[in-house]
């Protein structure tokens, strides 16, 4: 009876070991990240948002989340990802911020790495465009949902070149529905400067509704961090307001190794700033991303409950989806002011 006991003992370590074995290459597996995700991921967004579906609800991306952090706890891989992320948390993040032209409204943010908007150089020459023929033809593609379309003309010569003729203005070319007035009030694109675009729902003149927003980054004379802002969701007022997702895309090479670099932000917008629950996501360098969770008053960022401020003059803001325990430190400074930076607003349609 003794030896079946010790045959039964064998048998169920073995089999649990194998499940471990299992589990672990699965989570291994899930954790390799293809240098396309970013790209893909903006795809889906974009597509997402210009389908007319409206965009997932905060609580169900936390939930979402916290679901896969439970299960990934339950492995050794995921307990080496806990300890690193510990030591990424204690580093410091920059929290500086360039302003843009006084003359460009524009909202910003600045808990993570400082993505400066994207400024086109006057490197077309003599270059001749046709306006009203090219935002046709945006407005084309992008009313069929053709982003790739839409990013692969942003990047054309022709296509900055009309951008750059807006620099320094908060004025827009502008293709779609009007009222009697004139003013952009339906559906419709629009083109502003440094290489910025829109497309979806306008009320008299202001973007409002559910829309798509891109700030492309020139690939041929730059070497900028950024690649790739969008901001994909509800708008009022020319501005993010209501349920929405905000999505770099980077240029790993040029990243440094101390700074947390923003990927997306998910939640609620006002006035283009966070505001309420806000489920963000960091990467690195080395393309490794971490979830966070924090909550968000016009920009603002409160302060993680019971927690107190380091000799650094920092204070726990973000907690780790993987860990709650895992914070994300920032200053007073870095901790207001966060949103979807860059936006040029409150401009007038310009004659094509």
């Amino acid at each position: 009876m003794e030896r079946e006991e010790k045959i039964k003992i064998a048998i169920t370590a073995g089999i649990a070991a194998v499940i471990l074995l299992i589990l672990v290459l699965v989570l291994a597996l899930s954790g390799k990240k293809d240098n396309g995700d970013d790209a893909k991921l903006s795809q889906n967004i974009t597509e997402y948002a210009e389908s007319g579906a409206s965009l997932p609800d905060v609580g169900s991306a936390l939930t979402d989340a916290s679901a896969q952090a439970t299960s990934g706890d339950e492995s050794e891989n995921a307990s080496e990802e806990k300890s690193e992320a510990a030591t990424e948390a204690t580093s410091d993040v920059l929290t500086t911020t360039k302003g843009m032209d006084s003359d460009i409204k524009t909202v910003s943010g600045n808990s993570f790495y400082p993505t400066d908007t994207a400024v086109l150089k006057n490197v077309y020459k003599n270059l001749k465009i046709d306006k009203e023929a090219q935002i046709k033809e945006l407005y084309t593609y992008w009313s069929d949902d053709n982003t790739s379309a839409v990013r692969d003309l942003a990047h054309l010569e022709r296509f900055e070149a009309m951008s750059y003729q807006l620099s320094g203005t908060n004025d827009f070319y502008y293709y779609g529905d009007k009222n009697s007035d004139g003013l952009p009030n339906g559906t419709g694109v629009a083109v502003y400067g440094n290489d910025q675009y829109y497309f979806g729902q306008w009320v008299n003149g202001k973007r409002s509704g559910n829309g798509t927003w891109f700030s492309f980054y020139p690939k041929y004379y730059s070497e900028y961090v950024v690649k790739e802002h969008m901001y994909s969701g509800q708008w009022a007022n020319d501005l993010p307001c209501g349920q929405g997702q905000e999505h770099y895309d980077y240029n790993y090479e040029y990243m440094n190794e101390v700074d947390y670099y923003l990927q997306n932000a998910i939640g609620e917008f006002s006035d283009g700033y966070y505001n309420g629950e806000m489920y963000v996501m960091t990467v690195d360098k080395y393309e490794k991303s971490v979830e966070w969770t924090g909550k968000c008053n016009n920009g603002k960022w409160e302060q993680v409950l019971y927690s107190t401020v380091d000799s650094k003059g920092k204070a726990p803001y973000l907690s780790q989806v993987l860990d709650p325990e895992r914070h994300l430190y920032m200053t007073m400074e870095g901790a207001s002011g966060n949103g979807v930076r860059g936006i040029i607003y409150g401009g007038n349609v310009k004659g094509n």
